[in-house]
């Protein structure tokens, strides 16, 4: 089981995305749901009118929007600050430290994959931003 197992961590992260005016502004348009996946972990959550209305560690029968996806590793980059949301989720290698020679400058790889509507996905861009840094801090907390 990876953290996002970890049920406490769902009620603060899910606590404090509804206490992120950031984030419930850029949602206020949104009707949709975001599916979190980390390795075998799941965390679904359906975003109405700017709040988190509800969530779940599996997927409903209707889906979800859009979600990322990656192994607990990548996630870990982001919880430590280690690496930023956006190094993790656009394509191109940002952190040359497996790689000193660069050899493989202009790869195109992402560690946490986005996958469903991206249409969506890319009109909620800074949403997501504030989903990530707000995952992270209530990471912290314990």
């Amino acid at each position: 089981m990876s953290f996002l197992a970890n049920e406490a961590l769902q009620t603060r992260f899910v606590k404090a995305l509804n206490a992120n005016a950031d984030f419930r502004t850029q949602t206020q348009w949104f009707d949709g749901s975001v599916l979190l996946e980390v390795d075998a972990d799941r965390l679904w959550l359906k975003v109405y009118r700017g709040k988190v209305i509800d969530h779940a560690t599996a997927v409903p029968p209707f889906g979800y929007t859009f979600k990322f996806a990656g192994t607990e590793a990548a996630w870990k980059q982001l919880l430590s600050g280690k690496r930023r949301w956006a190094d993790l989720t656009y394509p191109g290698k940002r952190d040359f430290s497996d790689d000193p020679d660069l050899k493989r400058v202009g790869e195109l790889e992402v560690s946490i994959r986005t996958e469903g509507n991206l249409l969506e996905a890319g009109r909620m861009t800074e949403a997501m931003f504030q989903l990530a840094y707000t995952l992270q801090a209530a990471a912290k907390q314990r």
